[in-house]
């Protein structure tokens, strides 16, 4: 098979979503096409897709690569490869606050596999949808198994959720539940011989693993409320560090706050749930901060948008501080760092 077959057979997906409706007001929404938002031009088709910026917007933009035996398993459901690849470009999105507007896709393959090929485009046309972000180009090339994901949003300016944005006394408050996804790679082999040899708890860890759900409504929704925040994909406290590195500002962390499940705590416990919860990578939730005076509409707009949130701690002046019930706590788990693994 030709490459531009390829792609025409497995890339080229038709779009029944509608990328004007008015996001901050459903009553609002209209399938009517609108030059006031940004929008999609051209995808697939030319050399270049094209975009139209309305003048109070800004195009943010993220691009990850994931590579067979570090962020999948290749043996693992293509389906479920093609999810996670597009799952983790759109929650640096959601980071920002940013609504997805479009993304590519580079590929490299070993050879064409067309079982392969058709389930993992299957995936990426699923997740597609549901995170209502277009495919618009990219490149197929032979290789070694890479996936590489550039995914284009806008937010109107000044309403970013930036890293430096975090000033002391305001509150640090995740999305979701933490540590799940890390602890699900202890189950990959179990997983992947017979995914229905899970128990019910494996199972949901399994899934968090495999298809995260970043939380992008509220994300956009949250940036009508003046705070910092980032995506938790390297674990909980490495990310964090991040806000208190560009911020110039430190923090203190309420160990028994954190968001953990019942299911993770089956699974492994509840000492080593926390463990993972600090360091653990791949949950791909949101980690904001925000004034003590926003809280009730925090949690207003979290109910609304149907997701839990957790508040787990306040920035101080210097230093990260991990207390236990008040006592000094210590984690005895590293975070995700390429090259230091």
């Amino acid at each position: 098979m030709a490459e531009f077959d390829l792609i025409e057979r497995y890339f080229t997906f038709e779009y029944d979503f509608d990328q004007h409706s008015n996001d901050d007001d459903p009553k609002q929404a209209s399938t009517k096409k609108s030059t006031s938002k940004p929008r999609v031009v051209k995808g697939i088709g030319d050399d270049c897709a094209i975009f139209d910026i309305p003048s109070k917007y800004q195009l943010v933009t993220s691009t990850d690569t994931l590579v067979d035996g570090v962020h999948f398993f290749s043996d693992l459901d293509p389906e479920l490869i093609a999810h996670k690849a597009l799952a983790a470009n759109v929650s640096d999105l959601a980071a920002m606050g940013a609504k997805p507007l479009a993304f590519t896709l580079s590929i490299s393959l070993p050879e064409i596999n067309e079982y392969w090929l058709a389930g993992f485009s299957k995936g990426l046309k699923k997740a597609s949808k549901r995170f209502k972000v277009p495919l618009v180009g990219g490149d197929t090339t032979q290789g070694p198994l890479n996936i590489n994901i550039t995914a284009y949003g806008s937010v109107k300016k000044g309403r970013l959720l930036e890293r430096h944005n975090a000033e002391v006394g305001d509150d640090i408050w995740v999305t979701g539940y933490l540590g799940e996804a890390a602890a699900a790679l202890e189950l990959q082999d179990k997983a992947l011989v017979r995914e229905e040899a899970l128990t019910a708890a494996e199972s949901e860890l399994w899934q968090a693993l495999t298809r995260p759900l970043p939380p992008l409504e509220f994300a956009r929704k949250l940036t009508k409320i003046s705070c910092c925040g980032l995506d938790i994909s390297d674990g909980l406290a490495a990310d964090l560090g991040h806000i208190l590195s560009k911020s110039q500002c430190g923090a203190k962390l309420s160990v028994e706050s954190l968001p953990i499940s019942e299911a993770l705590i089956e699974v492994v416990g509840l000492e080593q749930a926390r463990q993972y919860a600090l360091n653990g990578g791949d949950d791909y939730q949101l980690c904001f901060t925000a004034s003590n005076k926003h809280r009730n509409k925090i949690l207003n707009l979290a109910e609304r948008c149907s997701i839990n949130v957790t508040r787990i701690g306040k920035i101080h002046e210097a230093g990260l501080q991990l207390t236990l019930n008040g006592q000094p706590f210590e984690s005895n788990r590293a975070s995700w760092q390429h090259f230091n693994q």
